[in-house]
């Protein structure tokens, strides 16, 4: 639990919050504490917090804090909580600012080697802008009722827009309840004088898909009805919000018409043609990559055999629309087309595949980017080789790792130089007993192993992996699912999310799982509700961006002398999250400065 882990954290914090009472124990009391953006409570568990906020952002930036609310011994009646837009000095104002809930959800069987006891831990966030009528206190932010004890966290957005002067913003978050005083909480924003980019540099491609979104509420997904396109929509562009681009941009994505050609005049109800929709995706909500809607019997049935021929005209019509309407620099194949192959067989398959691809050079010489999930180095030759046949690499973390570090090989700089891109992701957990053969520093109270996501590991894994890909080259993070859990399991109650059935039984909590849908008959609205670990992500995300822009500054020794004060490479990196807000600060700063 949070409580027995501040020596890992290194947090100095202030032992008293803000009250609502005497501070004598016997007297009822509501209590605010400001907490670490990685920090997480269980229930009942005492809260050290601070009794202010502070938080730095640059502008068109999302910044969060965190604070709980714990009710006294006479427990809390209509808890409610406002915020008011931030204001500076000089009468400039930042009203775009959201309020979450954070509601628990139940570990029962612990993630493979996590470091924690069963417990609840915060992940769904409710939006208090959610006023829906009817919508039971489990469902709905607020109003809350606290028993003795209970804590209530809260999650806030702040969005800096791109225009906003730089300078001391400044707030307060008001906390009521029946028969308590109110309680404020001072929240102050310093905005820096630089501009984080529009689109990120970071490619991401992360599993939300249109089939399943269909298969969750209920309906066939044809196109034909405005309410149902517009609610996959509303899916890719939360996804977008948070700097990651669906797998499946589905409205985007043309289907062969009567010749074999695609149709990119095709028309989804509400929404509009294939064309319109792409222009939304790459130029309205920024998306970083797309990915093409093709595979291996779709929508030709044998495309490396009888239907080659059209497949490849179909294909070539269709990067080079992508390229028009994208950035040819920005269209891929879905990195699931060819995943994990691990047979000699599924080596030569997706040899086929790379020439399928090399043979359709576009009018100004691009290629169509061919990604495989494998890593650049194979170290087991029977398998045969796949360079000079695939374009983009996307290794585990822990095969990176494994290649630079451990082996010293570093087959992925060489990929690099040939031209061709690594991305990486992660997914369930790693084998740490193995891990630890090879790395005998590996903890997962300290760091020093690949990060990886589950629910029930320490907050910073969501964080650390994009202070590392510079290191390696990497410019893509991809991620299996974003709206999966095993058969018959409440994601509102249960985190086991992923359970595998080969070996039987073990419970990955959290893990592809990372958007919990809303449906109307619970909360009110079908839409898509953020977990506290995507928040984390999109926060990562921004890190990245501050990292490139110094780098593109020329600020690379500054940027190797302050990442390395907690982050070295994959294998060796420290959990403590107030270090990184340090060094996030610092980099902060830098930017501000030159």
């Amino acid at each position: 639990m949070a409580g027995t882990l501040k020596s890992w954290y290194g947090y100095v914090l202030l032992a008293l919050g803000l009250s609502a009472c005497s501070p004598e124990p016997s007297l009822p009391c509501l209590q605010v504490k400001a907490i670490g953006l990685l920090e997480r409570f269980a229930p009942f568990e005492p809260v050290v917090g601070t009794d202010s906020v502070t938080i730095f952002a640059a502008r068109n930036e999302y910044e969060g804090f965190q604070f709980v609310i714990t009710a006294g011994q006479a427990g809390a009646a209509n808890v409610q909580v406002s915020l008011s837009p931030l204001r500076s000095a000089a009468g400039d104002v930042i009203d775009k600012v959201e309020v979450f809930r954070e509601r628990y959800v139940k570990v029962s069987t612990p993630s493979p080697h996590s470091p924690y006891a069963p417990q609840s831990w915060p992940d769904i966030l409710l939006p208090a802008a959610n006023t829906s009528p009817g919508v039971s206190s489990a469902y709905r932010a607020f109003p809350q009722n606290l028993s003795a004890g209970e804590n209530l966290p809260v999650w806030v957005d702040v969005h800096v827009p791109a225009d906003t002067k730089p300078g001391v913003y400044s707030t307060k978050v008001t906390v009521s309840a029946d028969g308590h005083d109110s309680v404020e909480l001072p929240v102050q924003l310093t905005v820096w004088n630089f501009t984080l980019p529009a689109r990120s540099p970071l490619r991401t491609v992360f599993g939300t898909n249109g089939y399943r979104v269909a298969e969750i509420y209920g309906f066939e997904r044809t196109g034909e009805s405005a309410t149902d396109n517009r609610l996959i929509r509303a899916y890719n562009d939360f996804m977008l919000d948070h700097y990651l681009s669906p797998e499946s941009l589905w409205d985007a994505s043309p289907e062969a018409d009567a010749d074999g050609k695609p149709d990119f005049q095709r028309e989804f109800a509400g929404l509009g043609t294939v064309t319109e929709n792409m222009r939304h995706y790459m130029q309205d909500k920024h998306a970083t990559a797309y990915t093409y809607v093709f595979a291996d019997s779709y929508p030709f049935a044998d495309p490396l055999g009888k239907d080659r021929d059209k497949a490849q005209r179909f294909m070539r019509e269709y990067a080079g629309w992508c390229a028009a309407h994208a950035g040819a620099e920005r269209c891929y194949t879905d990195p699931s087309f060819v995943d994990e192959p691990d047979t000699r067989e599924a080596y030569a398959y997706a040899r086929r595949w790379g020439e399928f691809f090399d043979e359709m050079r576009l009018p100004k010489g691009e290629k169509i980017r061919y990604q495989v999930s494998e890593p650049p180095l194979n170290e087991d030759l029977a398998l045969g080789s796949l360079t000079g046949a695939v374009d983009v690499w996307i290794p585990k973390f822990y095969d990176l790792w494994r290649d630079v570090e451990h082996l010293g090989k570093n087959v992925t700089a060489q990929r690099l130089d040939a031209g061709e891109e690594v991305w990486a992701y992660t997914a369930l957990v790693l084998d740490f007993k193995a891990y630890q053969q090879v790395n005998p520093r590996a903890d997962v109270l300290k760091g020093n192993y690949p990060p990886v996501w589950q629910l029930d590991f320490p907050a910073i894994n969501y964080r650390i992996p994009t202070w590392l890909f510079h290191r390696y080259g990497v410019t893509g993070l991809g991620y299996w699912d974003t709206l999966a859990w095993a058969e018959n399991t409440d994601i509102w109650q249960d985190a086991a999310s992923f359970i595998s059935t080969n070996p039987p039984g073990i419970v990955f909590n959290g893990d592809g799982l990372l958007v919990y849908p809303a449906k109307r008959a619970q909360t009110g609205v079908d839409a898509p509700f953020a977990s506290l670990r995507l928040k984390w992500i999109r926060e990562s995300v921004e890190d990245y961006m501050y990292i490139d822009l110094l780098l593109q500054a020329g600020e690379t020794e500054f940027v190797n002398q302050q990442l390395g004060r907690i982050a070295r490479h994959f294998g060796d990196w420290d959990n403590q999250p107030a270090l990184l807000m340090q060094v996030r600060q610092a980099l902060g700063e830098r930017l501000a400065s030159l």
